[in-house]
């Protein structure tokens, strides 16, 4: 299982900082691993239209989002982010969605009342 491995890879860094919100609610690597619940899904066919970008009207390839887990995507154009509906519909960013746009690579949410916390990473 590489993709475990490299996962254990970034989460193991995202770990050693100090405030940390996975070093918060898991004192110790050993705990977190013990609570990592691992799954990996099996690439299907995407579902994919052509759309022009909301921003630039680039018309470009879109697929549709996986589950509506991360729906958006960069224009290959203007390089901005905008947002695809699973309906594979398009549209600009909200000011709010803007303001709480993830890096590109890990988007870690928590509830530290809950003691849980998802974080989805893209490999490519």
């Amino acid at each position: 299982m590489s993709e475990r491995k490299e996962i254990l890879k970034m989460l193991r860094v995202l770990w050693r900082k100090g405030d940390s919100s996975l070093r918060r609610m898991y004192p110790s690597w050993e705990d977190l691993e013990a609570n990592l619940d691992f799954t990996v899904e099996e690439k299907t066919k995407k579902e994919y239209m052509h759309k022009a970008c909301p921003y630039c009207k680039l018309m470009q390839k879109i697929e549709k989002p996986t589950d509506d887990l991360f729906p958006y995507v960069n224009c290959m154009s203007c390089k901005k982010p905008f947002h695809v509906d699973s309906n594979l519909n398009v549209r600009k960013l909200t000011e709010e969605e803007e303001e709480n746009m993830p890096a590109e690579w890990v988007r870690v949410l928590e509830d530290l009342n809950k003691k849980k916390m998802a974080i989805v990473f893209k490999l490519e």
